[in-house]
């Protein structure tokens, strides 16, 4: 019985597993915008970026206070020394003096947290970019992929009909052993290609699963093909684009706000500080008066000199580095143009010409190699430059795509 106990237990335990691995692996169809949508609101590095904000925004608390410093007491016991006696007469006093911030600083240091929070949102928006960028990329990658594989398929069935000719040739007695191996040599190859295009699409896959944040159990279904992008706009826009929306240009313009609301507050740190003093004097044999007065700081050296000029070379610094990004960013953006341009023209020639001559140049040596008129080598080296020139076709094509992401940060994310 109890063995038969332990059974049932497990058979239950496995009914009720069933149910929970089949939900775990989750099936999810996603187009390119949808996958784009979701890397801006669900990335790893944006949720810990919107920490990093919050963490920054903390600064507030406390930041507008008047008070730089908790109010002092000072108590004191003053015993007759001379006419009267030591603990008979002993006297007393106490005063409470506090300083105020007047000089502009609690404001700014409230401004100087703002301008902080502002440049914490500027590196999220960074973070932002490239988490769309990289969701984009894993994104072609794994449809690039999937092209590699298809072609790889296609060049398979083009290398078992070669394959499948030769052997005809040999029975014939036509044909030589040597057809009949380059042949196999030619299909081992291609079937290598689309095994290692499978790999790659399974890496771009998981890629996008981290991209988006999804378990790795998650099925991805892409919708979106890998097709021939649009025409894209001027380069007189990006450059006007970068202006505006570059995302490194974002950042720096940010640092610097950030570094002048540290000048601002540092400058008024150096106003003294001023606060009033209260207090009751009774000293021993005489009467009891009450203190009431102002007291203040003596601006003899301002501890602040080396921030101030700290700060002072920083912003320096954030200018010059201003200006060479802003070319290095242009001359980016010129590069990732010409390259479009020239992949573009490529994969216009393999498209409309290389590729309907290789197709016709396999079918013609296909055609008179099977009624004798040409030799099997003809047909090989059709059959391998008709594969080739397909995978060809697929690269310029993610080159170009490629060429569109440099472009797109220059419109803050936004593939062209």
């Amino acid at each position: 019985m109890p063995r038969c106990g332990a059974m049932f237990a497990a058979f239950v335990a496995l009914c009720v597993a069933c149910p929970v691995s089949e939900a775990a692996a989750e099936q999810l169809r996603l187009s390119l915008p949808e996958a784009l949508e979701r890397a801006s609101q669900r990335a790893p590095e944006l949720v810990l970026a919107d920490l990093q904000i919050r963490q920054v925004d903390a600064r507030r608390a406390g930041a507008g206070i008047l008070l730089p410093e908790n109010p002092r007491i000072n108590l004191e016991a003053r015993p007759a020394v001379t006419g009267g006696k030591f603990f008979g007469d002993m006297g007393y006093a106490g005063s409470v003096s506090a300083l105020f911030d007047l000089g502009g600083a609690p404001s700014a240091r409230m401004k100087e947290v703002e301008r902080d929070v502002e440049l914490a949102s500027a590196l999220r928006n960074v973070d932002r970019i490239e988490a769309r960028l990289r969701v984009f990329s894993a994104y072609l990658d794994a449809q690039l992929a999937a092209m590699r594989a298809h072609e790889a398929r296609r060049g398979i069935e083009l290398a078992e009909r070669v394959l499948d000719a030769a052997d005809k040739r040999i029975a014939a007695g036509a044909g030589a052993e040597f057809e009949r191996a380059s042949a196999q040599v030619e299909l081992a190859r291609v079937r290598v290609s689309e095994q290692a295009a499978l790999r790659e699409r399974d890496d771009a896959i998981m890629s996008l699963r981290d991209g988006l944040d999804l378990p790795q159990s998650t099925e991805l279904e892409l919708m979106t093909t890998a097709e021939s992008p649009p025409e894209l706009a001027p380069l007189a826009e990006f450059f006007k684009s970068a202006e505006k929306n570059h995302p490194d240009l974002l950042v720096i313009q940010a640092r610097t706000q950030s570094l002048l609301a540290t000048r601002t507050r540092l400058n008024c740190e150096t106003f003294p500080k001023l606060g009033l003093v209260a207090g009751v004097d009774a000293a021993p044999v005489s009467p009891i008066f009450g203190i009431l007065g102002v007291t203040g700081e003596l601006p003899v050296a301002q501890r602040n000199q080396g921030p101030r000029a700290v700060v002072a070379r920083e912003l320096e610094t954030e200018q010059a580095r201003l200006e060479l990004l802003r070319r290095r960013i242009f001359r980016d953006i010129r590069a990732a143009w010409d390259a479009h341009a020239r992949r573009l023209a490529e994969y216009t020639v393999l498209s409309e010409s290389a590729l309907p001559a290789a197709e016709r140049s396999f079918d013609l040596a296909d055609g008179g190699w099977r009624a004798g008129r040409f030799d099997w080598f003809r047909v090989a080296l059709a059959a391998r430059d008709l594969v080739e020139l397909r995978g060809a076709r697929i690269e310029a094509l993610a080159a170009l795509w490629n060429a569109r992401v440099v472009l797109a940060r220059a419109r803050g994310g936004d593939v062209p």
